[in-house]
């Protein structure tokens, strides 16, 4: 295998501080209505004040083509590439790694880390299991990893699924903060799992189809997106729904809402002239951005305050902004990606104030290939660090690794 090379490549980069305004929009209830090759990586050093030194990401121990980078703490990241690599910000190296598996996504929890990994089971053509494809059931499994990468153990939701049931999407699936109970979206209903006592809890259930059983879950038709919030005391969902009563010819629309772990004081809105697609969940609030592709874009994010369920819109220079929004790991800011002829512009947000923190135009250089899906954004709230992926879902050219402080 190859080993990866590191081009740097000096900038000065330009801060602009914009303000950003905040707009209202009413919520209405809904029922009330192969191997690839190495990577190539661009680091671009921070501006150098007396409070940050230039900032140099050396990645030359990662092989392969970069896929993914994930949150694990103020001071790691995980890289996804050939292999799941933790890597050390302080002292710019690898620290620990394991096998990429398929992982879909992971996340830090209070023991290590959780992961979500997504397989064609090919030897299984049953009903169950996640669905099936043309050539096999698409299964789901957990696996918890100690601090330094060691598996610890798997858990495939096969085993809780029933005849003909199969799980959303990996983003149906949440694991709360304590790594102890997994939440899990089907197309029967939205569950919870206990991994220490093996037990699973029923919070909705979709099957039953009758008028007063759409009005009970608030019109709620199909779970999209999950996520654990209000210091996993609730559920924060994307879904599709329908009126209550239904209206004959009119099809389902996008809501969000929340839900108690014990399956009451069930929430589900839609909102003016917004669609909320994208579920990016904290501990204190929530992030509800648009959808990627069947969205007129508004400009706007809807930020959704927990416990109190109050929502407010934070506003972007520009609307097609909003068609891709990514989160920081805290949720202190937010960064936006898009496309303008051959470069993609990226911008930094603070998440309470919607003020611009920061711009960067990342180029294609000549490249259209870079072009043709948004890059992955990363933020590290204490560092005010961002760590950009061009490329990485294109696993036939190299991926482009931007690092920068705002």
């Amino acid at each position: 295998m190859m080993r990866m090379k590191l081009l740097i490549v000096t900038m000065i980069f330009s801060l602009l501080i914009v303000g950003c305004t905040q707009a209202e929009l009413n919520p209405t209830p809904v029922n009330a209505a192969a191997e690839a090759a190495p990577s190539f990586h661009e680091t671009l050093p921070i501006n150098p004040t007396e409070s940050s030194p230039p900032l140099e990401l050396l990645l030359e121990g990662i092989q392969g083509h970069i896929r993914n980078v994930h949150y694990a703490d103020e001071d790691h990241v995980l890289i996804s590439a050939n292999k799941l690599y933790l890597y050390d910000l302080d002292t710019g190296r690898i620290t620990a790694e394991t096998s990429d598996e398929g992982i879909q996504s992971i996340r830090k929890v209070e023991d290590g880390y959780e992961a979500i990994r997504v397989a064609a089971d090919f030897g299984n053509n049953s009903s169950g299991g996640g669905g099936g494809t043309s050539g096999g059931d698409i299964t789901y499994s957990a696996i918890f990893y100690e601090p330094d990468l060691v598996k610890q153990s798997e858990f495939n939701f096969s085993s809780l699924l029933k005849e003909n049931e199969r799980i959303v999407s990996p983003e149906s699936i949440a694991f709360s903060a304590d790594g102890k109970r997994v939440a899990y979206a089907t197309n029967n209903g939205l569950y919870l799992y206990d991994f220490n006592m093996s037990q699973q809890t029923t919070l909705i259930d979709l099957k039953q189809a009758e008028l007063t059983d759409l009005k009970e879950r608030s019109g709620v038709v199909a779970f999209e997106q999950i996520g654990f919030t209000n210091g996993d005391k609730d559920l924060v969902f994307t879904a599709q729904s329908f009126d209550v009563p239904p209206i004959d010819g009119k099809p389902s629309f996008s809501t969000c809402g929340t839900v108690h772990l014990d399956g009451s004081k069930l929430t589900n809105q839609k909102f003016e002239s917004y669609t909320c697609r994208e579920l990016i969940d904290y501990n204190e609030f929530v992030f509800f951005a648009e959808d990627l592709d069947f969205t007129i874009p508004s400009g706007k994010l809807l930020v959704m305050n927990m416990p109190s369920g109050k929502t407010r819109f934070l506003s972007m220079i520009e609307a097609g902004e909003s068609r891709f929004v990514s989160g920081s790991d805290r949720g202190s800011y937010f960064a936006t990606t898009l496309a303008d002829q051959s470069d993609w512009k990226v911008r930094i947000y603070d998440a309470n104030t919607g003020k611009l923190e920061d711009e960067q135009r990342i180029s294609s250089d000549g490249d259209m290939r870079y072009m043709a899906q948004d890059p992955i954004v990363k933020i590290l709230d204490e560092r005010r660090v961002y760590i950009v992926l061009v490329g990485a879902k294109n696993p036939e050219i190299q991926t482009k690794v931007v690092i920068g402080q705002f």
